[in-house]
């Protein structure tokens, strides 16, 4: 295996404190959110979390639909994480990803792209069994029938 990339965070006060890059290039304070306590006055870890997930699974979509010589025209991500508590009072996650898809593609074909990026994504993958995932595909431009 060869190392691609390394990133590095600094994080200091839990879900009211900081995180930042250790080169400088991101830093953001954080808030818990009111439905776990906090004041609701800035972005949570959640937040990021579904930000990065959804920007990482657009990107394999791009990189299945490109490699494919799919006709992709445009794509975004909408992510929705919801949190959990268990009986046992363990926190579980769900997210769902909305994958919004412009170009001359049926609904098959979305629907396949996102089943194959969801092969290829690094997310997909270090989640696998310890979140539900839920894909959807949805055509901007839907191809008449």
């Amino acid at each position: 295996m060869e190392l691609v990339y390394k990133a590095q965070m600094l994080t200091q006060g839990g879900r009211n404190g900081v995180v930042q890059s250790d080169d400088g290039a991101f830093k953001l304070k954080l808030a818990a959110p009111v439905a776990l306590g906090g004041k609701g006055d800035g972005p949570n870890p959640e937040q990021l979390f579904a930000a990065a997930f959804g920007a990482c699974f657009e990107q394999s979509v791009r990189h299945i639909a490109k490699k494919s010589h799919t006709p992709l025209r445009g794509c975004y991500v909408e992510a929705d994480l919801s949190m959990y508590l268990t009986f046992e009072e363990v926190y579980r996650m769900a997210l769902t990803l909305t994958v919004h898809l412009a170009g001359p593609i049926d609904q098959d074909t979305a629907d396949n792209l996102l089943e194959r990026a969801k092969g290829i994504c690094p997310y997909v993958d270090a989640t696998k069994n310890n979140i539900t995932l839920n894909l959807k595909a949805l055509l901007d431009t839907p191809v008449p029938a």
